[in-house]
């Protein structure tokens, strides 16, 4: 982003008044238009919305974005600059023109749902209130390599194969919890980009208005490319399952049935296999998800979804790069989730789109959104530019610039 580019801070001046209930721009936000105005539009302007001290977002209805362009055009109808002035300012409103949008600040700390966001906030929040817990497990899975080892090594010994087997049972249900929290959360991704993407709406007006969605979005990216993460670097649990396979194989050759069998079956077996063989396997379900949900609805253009993706990634960019954003985080760990975040659109959108993330036509400025993770300590980044290196689709395609490629070398 053009650092140059200006922001305009747009407030309610009624904080009585509801989010979408309306509100009039103050005479100094007018006045920050009009300078942002009379600048070229080489850059998009980025607005920036607050969001803090319970400040309600200004949704300008057409009657008063008519009083707008009113209240402009009688500041600067003697300028000889009028013409040029208006025709931006309706490159600014309808964003018909400009490259990427205007910037919008999405609350990932305190965005509270709205009345009209509560049914499908609740229905995704009842699935996310089991993410943390799913972490933990993952995080402290230690596995059963010891027993394992010592039961291969010793066939003939029942007493080391029941003790490697009482180990594993325990941890396959574990690992099938895991799994089935994956169907969920694609269900609760369904529910968001149908809320996020649904007409009359365009996506930025959805992300303006449904900040809490799009931060439960957001926290479905980074608690999927935390469990990957997580998972890449334990060997333990493709050991555990495929020992717990073999076992499973051989008892049914000596026509023995094992208890473990009612819980894990054959069937449920071979899904979790293929989920636990992939290397992200989150992410490759989410990617999965979001593709299905484009092939399915074929009368919602496939631009609606990519638009919402694409939006997002520069979002999260913007505020990871700028530093008058940054210093708007409460949390220090809101800096890697936003990370995680953008990391996790830019994936999604390289499966979705036609031509991916990376093609010159792409609305992700990539070279940027590398930039941003490769001025991070290297040790808190090199999982997620290791996601970007190997989870997407379109990297190697021969529309993807040299540049772009010896970044992520």
């Amino acid at each position: 982003m053009n650092r140059s580019a200006a922001s305009v801070l747009i407030k309610s001046e009624d904080d009585t008044r509801g989010r979408h209930g309306g509100g009039i721009v103050s005479v100094t936000a007018m006045g920050n238009l009009i300078k942002v105005l009379g600048k070229d539009l080489e850059n998009c302007p980025h607005f920036f919305l607050d969001f803090e001290k319970n400040c309600p977002l200004v949704l300008l209805k057409e009657p008063e974005h008519l009083r707008c362009l009113c209240s402009v055009s009688k500041c600067i109808q003697d300028s000889a600059l009028s013409r040029r002035l208006m025709g931006n300012l309706l490159k600014v409103l309808a964003c018909a023109d400009l490259e990427h949008g205007p910037i919008i600040f999405l609350d990932f700390e305190h965005a509270q749902p709205t009345e009209a966001e509560t049914a499908v906030w609740n229905q995704v929040s009842a699935v996310l209130e089991e993410a943390h817990g799913i972490l933990a497990e993952l995080q402290s899975y230690n596995g059963a390599g010891q027993e394992i080892r010592e039961a291969i090594q010793n066939p003939g010994d029942l007493q080391l194969q029941e003790k490697a087997w009482d180990a594993v049972c325990p941890l396959v249900a574990k690992l099938k919890r895991f799994y089935e929290f994956s169907l969920r959360l694609e269900n609760a991704l369904r529910s968001l980009l149908e809320a996020l993407t649904s007409p009359p709406y365009a996506p930025m007006q959805h992300l303006e208005r449904e900040q809490a969605l799009a931060k439960q979005f957001a926290e479905i990216l980074h608690f999927t490319l935390s469990f990957d993460e997580l998972k890449m670097t334990n060997p333990a649990i493709q050991n555990d399952f495929s020992y717990y396979r073999r076992t499973i194989s051989r008892n049914r050759l000596n026509n023995q049935q094992l208890e473990a069998e009612n819980e894990v079956n054959n069937e449920m077996a071979n899904r979790m296999s293929l989920f636990y063989a992939e290397a992200t396997p989150m992410l490759k379900t989410l990617s999965n998800a979001t593709t299905k949900f484009v092939s399915e609805n074929k009368t919602l253009p496939i631009e609606d979804t990519t638009d919402c993706l694409s939006t997002m990634a520069c979002v999260c960019r913007v505020m990871l790069e700028t530093p008058e954003y940054r210093c708007r985080f409460t949390n220090t760990e809101t800096m890697l989730f936003c990370m995680r975040v953008m990391v996790g659109v830019i994936i999604l959108y390289d499966h979705v789109h036609p031509v991916g993330a990376f093609a010159k036509t792409s609305k992700i400025d990539m070279k940027g959104c590398i930039k941003v993770l490769k001025d991070q300590p290297s040790n808190s980044v090199e999982g997620l530019l290791n996601a970007l290196r190997y989870t997407t689709r379109h990297l190697n395609d021969d529309s993807t610039s040299k540049q772009i490629r010896a970044l992520l070398q």
